[in-house]
């Protein structure tokens, strides 16, 4: 909707603005990375399951746990990274240089460790119901 505001203004009245573009591309980084989470949460990432569906539901859960090792490295160092430019950003108070509206992009930045941080959550409840699946060999409710 804000994009077609954005449209209607530059292409119906000749009357650009300055911040809606820029809006847009922060709402989409936002959208972008708090969205990881929610797609774990209903298991809707992308997995080539050729091969992995011809294992048995247990080998398939002991597969995903050692999945879920290399994820909580990529998580962990996704938290460390993005909070150390999250900081950097509210110390230096960052925008976006070349704009004439001088967005800040700290907002942007602090997105990136609460988005691990939201994925890390989701991903240590779907580790703890794999490996209960592989040791038990009953699921979770």
């Amino acid at each position: 909707a804000v994009l077609l505001i954005e449209v209607a203004l530059r292409f119906l009245f000749n009357a650009p603005t300055i911040w809606i573009h820029e809006l847009c591309m922060h709402l989409f980084g936002f959208f972008s990375v708090l969205a990881g989470a929610y797609v774990l949460l209903h298991k809707q990432h992308v997995k080539i399951d050729i091969i992995y569906l011809q294992f048995s539901p247990r080998v398939r859960a002991a597969i995903d746990t050692v999945t879920y090792m290399v994820f909580f490295m990529y998580i962990g160092a996704m938290f460390y990274y993005g909070t150390v430019l999250a900081i950097r950003a509210v110390e230096l108070n960052q925008t976006v240089s070349p704009s004439p509206w001088g967005s800040p992009l700290w907002p942007l930045k602090i997105a990136l460790p609460v988005a691990a941080l939201l994925l890390l959550l989701q991903g240590l409840a779907d580790f703890i119901r794999t490996v209960s699946f592989v040791v038990t060999g009953k699921e979770m409710s």
